[in-house]
């Protein structure tokens, strides 16, 4: 995983893309959280490979350009999660309240 990271990061740098303030990210994001959505919807499991793969290349690029570590999001995310407690409420799971 790390190669791959460390690949994508390098892709950007060489365009000169990794000192932009994330804004343009944000935006690509919403773009292509919306085809991973277009996809599952019409159950089209290459095209959902494709927009997760874009999606993550862009969370990436995101945390360069803002000076977050990609991994630390990722382990921050697990560690807030790991113990967490809940049900499956209409295919979402939902925290218990503590």
């Amino acid at each position: 995983m790390q190669e791959l990271i460390t690949k994508v990061e390098q892709w950007f740098i060489d365009r000169n893309l990794h000192t932009l303030d994330g804004t343009g990210q944000l935006v690509k994001l919403q773009e292509e959280v919306n085809e991973l959505k277009d996809a599952y919807e019409k159950n089209d499991r290459e095209e959902m490979i494709d927009a997760v793969g874009d999606i993550t290349v862009v969370l990436i690029v995101f945390c360069m350009q803002t000076g977050l570590d990609f991994e630390e999001c990722l382990a921050s995310a697990y560690e807030e999660i790991k113990d967490r407690k809940g049900k499956v409420v209409d295919g979402v799971f939902v925290k218990e309240a503590y």
